[in-house]
C-alpha cells in the first residue's frame, strides 16, 4: 500500500507542476492546486484496488483531478488536450470501475 500512496504523491506533484506551466490566471492556478492537495489519498488508493484493468499514471492524474472538482476548461489546459479528450477520458475511466454502482467521479 505505501507504494501505491507513493505513486500517487508523484502524481499530485506532477500534475503541480503541469499547473504551473498551464496558462491560468495566478488565481486559478492557485484555487487548482489547493483543491488537489485536499483530495484523500487513501480513496483513490481503494480506487487502485478496485480498478480493472489497473490504472495508468494518466488516468492517476485525471482521477487526482475529478476528485477534486476542477473545471473540465482548466483539466484541458493542463494537460493541452481538448475539451472532449478528457470527456473521453471520464468516460474510459468509469469503465474501469464497471464492478461499483457508481463512478465517483
Amino acid at each position: 500500500m505505501e507504494n501505491k500512496v507513493l505513486i500517487i504523491r508523484n502524481a499530485q506533484t506532477q500534475l503541480e507542476g503541469q499547473i504551473q506551466s498551464a496558462p491560468l490566471s495566478q488565481d486559478e492556478k492557485h484555487a487548482i492546486l489547493s483543491s488537489i492537495k485536499e483530495v484523500d489519498v487513501q480513496l483513490i488508493v481503494s480506487l487502485c484496488d478496485l480498478a480493472s484493468p489497473p490504472l495508468t499514471k494518466s488516468n492517476l492524474a485525471y482521477i487526482i483531478c475529478f476528485l477534486a472538482g476542477i473545471r473540465v476548461k482548466w483539466i484541458a489546459l493542463m494537460f493541452n488536450v481538448e475539451r472532449a479528450t478528457v470527456y473521453t477520458s471520464r468516460f474510459r475511466l468509469r469503465a474501469h470501475f464497471k464492478s461499483m454502482d457508481m463512478s465517483p467521479f
